[in-house]
């Protein structure tokens, strides 16, 4: 059973509403970390919305680069002109009677002459 000593301090004033005040509290601080530090908590929350707005957006810009690509593929099936056009840019080349003129940019001319006077 409870002792007296125990229950004649239950008794005295102001230990309940202590013990009642220290209660309310302890509630108060758990259900406040809970609301934002839980797994559902408002800062977590926060995190995820940012992510999902990120992702939507890596979204858009993903399907504008297939519909880049999807273009590009019915361009290269179909198209002739489109093909030569790509040959001469990306690879160079030329049908034998055409000239192809490469322009260099500066800092690379830069760069090379600067390797060849430093050699030996």
């Amino acid at each position: 059973m409870i002792s007296r000593k125990f229950t004649g301090r239950l008794k005295r004033p102001g230990i309940k509403s202590r013990l009642l005040m220290f209660a309310i509290i302890l509630a108060m601080v758990t259900v406040i970390l809970s609301f934002f530090w839980g797994e559902f908590g408002f800062i977590r929350m926060w995190i995820l919305a940012r992510k999902i707005d990120k992702l939507e957006k890596e979204i858009v810009l993903l399907s504008v680069q297939k519909q880049d690509l999807l273009w590009e593929i019915d361009k290269m099936k179909n198209d002739t002109d489109y093909i030569r056009s790509y040959a001469v840019e990306k690879y160079g080349y030329a049908r034998p009677d055409q000239k192809i003129i490469q322009f260099i940019p500066s800092d690379s001319v830069r760069a090379a002459a600067a390797r060849g006077s430093s050699d030996p």
